[in-house]
C-alpha cells in the first residue's frame, strides 16, 4: 500500500465523498482538500516524530489506532467531526493548526469553520491508516520508515519521485532544483515541500502552489 491509496483509492474516495456530502460542496472540490491536507498531515506527523519526546507519543498513539477504525469508515464519517478528531489535527499541527486552516480557507473559498471540521474528520482515518500500517509490516524503524515505505522511497514510479519532480518548479520557480532533507526519497521531498509551505516567510502565491502541487500529485 502507498499514500496514493489512503487518498485517492477505496479509503479516500470513501472519504472523499463523505466530505463533499458533509459540506454540501462538489466532489471535486472535497477531492482537492482531502488530497492538499492528508500529505501536510503526514508531513507534520513525520516532523514530529523527529522530536524524542513526541516522538515516542505518536508511536503509542498509532498503537492505539490499529486500523479497527477503517473497519468501519461510512459509520464514522456519518458521525461528523468528533472531539477526539479535533485533538489528533491540533497534535499534528500544534501551532500551525490556524495557518493550515486558514490556507486551505483561502485557496477553497470554505469557511474556516468548514476547513476545520474537515481536518478533524481526516485526523482519525489518518492514524488509523498508519497504524494499521505499523501493524501489518511489524516496523521497528519508528515513523519515518514507516511513511518512507508509504511513499515508496525514491523509485521514480512511486510517490516519492513523482514529488520531487515537483520541487524544482514549485521551489525554484522553474530554476534549480532544492536540495531533499533525506537523500533524495520521497520522504525528503514530502518534507521539503511541506516545509515551504510552513514557512510563513513564503507569500501566499507560493503556498498557493504548495498545496496546488500536492493536491495535483495525490490526487492523480
Amino acid at each position: 500500500m502507498n499514500l496514493t491509496d489512503l487518498v485517492t483509492g477505496g479509503i479516500g474516495s470513501t472519504v472523499t465523498s463523505a466530505v463533499a456530502r458533509m459540506l454540501n460542496v462538489e466532489e471535486s472540490k472535497a477531492k482537492w482538500i482531502v488530497s492538499a491536507a492528508v500529505p501536510l498531515m503526514i508531513a507534520a506527523l513525520n516532523y514530529n516524530a523527529k522530536n524524542k519526546n513526541q516522538g515516542a507519543s505518536i508511536d503509542r498513539a498509532l498503537d492505539q489506532h490499529s486500523g479497527s477504525i477503517l473497519g468501519n469508515l461510512s459509520g464514522l464519517l456519518s458521525g461528523g467531526p468528533t472531539n477526539d478528531g479535533n485533538k489528533i489535527v491540533g497534535h499534528i499541527f500544534g501551532n500551525n493548526t490556524g495557518y493550515v486552516t486558514e490556507n486551505l480557507s483561502q485557496k477553497t473559498g470554505l469557511s474556516a469553520g468548514q476547513v476545520g471540521s474537515v481536518l478533524a474528520v481526516l485526523a482519525p482515518v489518518v492514524m488509523g491508516y498508519l497504524g494499521q500500517e505499523k501493524q501489518q509490516t511489524q516496523s521497528g524503524g519508528g515513523m519515518t520508515d514507516l511513511i518512507g515505505g508509504l511513499l515508496g522511497g525514491g523509485q521514480s514510479s512511486g510517490a516519492g519521485g513523482l514529488i520531487g519532480g515537483l520541487l524544482g518548479s514549485v521551489l525554484g520557480g522553474g530554476g534549480q532544483q532544492a536540495a531533499p532533507s533525506s537523500g533524495g526519497d520521497g520522504l525528503g521531498a514530502l518534507a521539503d515541500l511541506a516545509g515551504e509551505f510552513f514557512n510563513q516567510q513564503n507569500n501566499a502565491g507560493q503556498r498557493s502552489n504548495v498545496l496546488d502541487s500536492l493536491a495535483g500529485l495525490f490526487g492523480r
